[in-house]
């Protein structure tokens, strides 16, 4: 079945020698079955490539690897998909794709899963000096996932519908560092999720259901690798058994370091819109979530940022109780980044130590070395950007940056910034006594007392060092009152 993963990625597997505008031939027909053959394997009734006009058909058909699967009470489908491939000249491929699809998978007792889309309809050009699609643009429609699972005795059931989609990509380069861009949209996502009770009796049965108007997501890719990485899908398919990996695993060794390190970054961005989620509590909405990621891929100068903004939450009526209403976050902003790791250095060891044949495959070790190898300075730098949560009371500020590892005492300095504080006290005398609001009232004077004026805001710079010690404003609070 890891054949699967090559034809999903087709369009990235292809790698063919240059062609002109002519008439389709069956020699170019067998040729290109043989090259298909190559990633996908030689099966008989896989690939099949024939002439079409000045066009080929290519269909690319998991059956009759599935129908090698005997695992009792297994069964599975899915649709054959059909291309057509036209030569636009300069090694350069026209592929065209119009068809519905859909796909089951069941073992009995444990999943039932059934895909289907309406409609997959799309194109783009296929560089074979760059061994990927140069552009592709496609649109999906009326995509259906329904999904049993039983697991313990207990089963939970997911569905979910996205009225259309569309991708559409770009990819300039060699096909030994690439740079890209992705895009994507969606419309009415809507899902539905129901968990049995917990088997202790601590959970209860919950239902619930979450919906979204529309979505996008935006990503940018440097220095991809795509031929050396479709290489390795191209080489567990010709590697079908696991003793056939464990005899040869030394060529996938040098596949997987042909391979790395993957891409160079990436950066990508997604928004849903207007999300709400239905509960026993009643309705939950966001007006808005943004996400962002930028990341390094296995290389040196490990680094990883990750920043999520929330905005304008809903909350069911009784929820929360009227004295605390004012308290509720309106948007929520965090912003994390992770630096000073490295990530070739322990996948080298890794590759160069691997035994697929020994359990476990890792000799145990080479633990200490991967540890060290991963943090060359003993700690990672964790920081955090710019942050913000903001009620109708109050605005928090925070942003700061610190270093750990694990033999290493954190050390480093944050600063936190409000504005509302004494409406936040008015907040606390308000809940009524068996809340126990008022014991926070101490805490948030002495907090008051410690800060510097700001503008409008209240100021703290907390510091650490590795020698444990701890101030806020330059004052060590375990020394304030004599303690």
């Amino acid at each position: 079945m890891k054949a699967s993963a090559a034809l999903l990625t087709f369009a990235l597997l292809a790698g063919t020698s240059a062609h002109s505008l002519a008439a389709a031939t069956p020699d170019e027909a067998q040729r290109l079955t043989a090259l298909f053959q190559s990633y996908l394997g030689s099966e008989p009734g896989v690939v099949k490539v024939e002439p079409a006009g000045d066009s080929y058909t290519a269909i690319f058909d998991l059956a009759p690897y599935i129908n090698k699967v005997k695992e009792p009470g297994a069964s599975a489908t899915v649709t054959p998909v059909k291309l057509t491939l036209t030569g636009q000249g300069g090694g350069k491929w026209k592929v065209d794709q119009d068809q519905p699809f859909a796909l089951t998978l069941k073992v009995d007792g444990k999943i039932d899963l059934k895909m289907s889309l309406g409609s997959i309809k799309g194109t783009g050009i296929f560089d074979e000096a760059l061994g990927a699609m140069e552009t592709s643009a496609t649109d999906f429609s009326q995509l259906a996932v329904d999904q049993v699972i039983t697991e313990n005795g207990n089963t939970s059931k997911v569905a979910y519908t996205i009225a259309g989609m569309h991708y559409e990509s770009t990819l300039s380069g060699t096909a030994d560092g690439a740079d890209g861009t992705v895009k994507s949209n969606y419309t009415d996502l809507r899902e539905t999720i129901s968990m049995p009770a917990a088997p202790d009796g601590s959970t209860p049965p919950m239902d619930f259901s979450i919906a979204s108007t529309s979505g996008t997501n935006d990503g940018v890719l440097k220095g991809v690798k795509p031929k050396a990485i479709t290489e390795i899908a191209a080489w567990f398919v010709a590697h079908p058994s696991k003793d056939a990996i464990i005899a040869d695993q030394a060529q996938l060794k040098d596949k997987i370091r042909a391979a790395l390190p993957l891409f160079a970054s990436i950066s990508a961005t997604g928004t849903m819109n207007d999300l709400s989620v239905n509960t026993m509590l009643g309705q939950f909405g966001l007006q808005k979530i943004d996400v962002q990621v930028d990341a390094n891929g296995v290389v040196e100068n490990g680094a990883l940022r990750e920043k999520l903004t929330i905005s304008g939450l809903k909350m069911p009526d009784g929820v929360v109780p009227p004295w605390a209403a004012s308290l509720v976050p309106q948007t929520f902003t965090i912003d994390f980044n992770i630096a000073d790791f490295n990530l070739a250095a322990p996948a080298k060891l890794m590759i160069d130590n691997f035994d697929l044949a020994k359990e476990p495959p890792l000799p145990p070790e080479i633990e200490q070395q991967l540890q060290q190898a991963l943090l060359p300075k003993g700690t990672v730098t964790m920081g955090l950007g710019p942050s913000e949560i903001v009620a109708s009371i109050f605005d928090l500020k925070a942003e700061g940056s610190m270093t750990a590892g694990p033999a290493a005492m954190p050390a480093g300095q944050a600063t936190i910034k409000l504005k509302g504080i004494d409406d936040i006290m008015a907040a606390i005398q308000a809940a009524p006594p068996e809340m126990g609001m008022q014991q926070m009232a101490p805490m948030v004077i002495v907090a008051k007392g410690m800060a510097k004026p700001d503008g409008d805001y209240l100021s703290w710079k907390i510091e650490s060092t590795p020698q444990g010690s701890f101030t806020v404003n330059g004052v060590d609070p375990m020394k304030m009152g004599g303690q």
